[in-house]
């Protein structure tokens, strides 16, 4: 989880230099219309691949979410087996008593 958060963190840095970037260069050189059309582009992409990279992270907190959930009821289901495993074995050892009684 602190990868995905570190990794946020550098996308919103990048994205904040390349805007930065952007103004100085709309402020310092306007004639140079390509390379601020190229910086601009630049900026559009590196915002999709914050709004991609966010609904991933909620996607993946939703699935720890889930797959914490299910671990509850996993294990609340093997301690549910266990109880009747025991619960087999002593039916098992009344039966065998029945049996040696009915027998004699």
């Amino acid at each position: 989880m602190i990868e995905i958060i570190n990794a946020k963190l550098g996308l919103n840095k990048v994205f904040l230099k390349a805007q930065l970037t952007l103004e100085e260069l709309k402020e310092k050189t306007p004639h140079k219309k390509q390379l601020i059309k190229s910086q601009e582009e630049s900026l559009d992409l590196l915002a999709e691949a914050q709004v991609v990279f966010h609904r991933l992270d909620t996607k993946v907190m939703a699935l720890q979410s889930d797959n914490h959930s299910k671990n509850i009821i996993l294990q609340s289901a093997f301690l549910n087996i266990d109880d009747l495993k025991d619960e087999i074995k002593e039916l098992k050892k009344i039966n065998k008593r029945l049996l040696e009684d009915a027998t004699l």
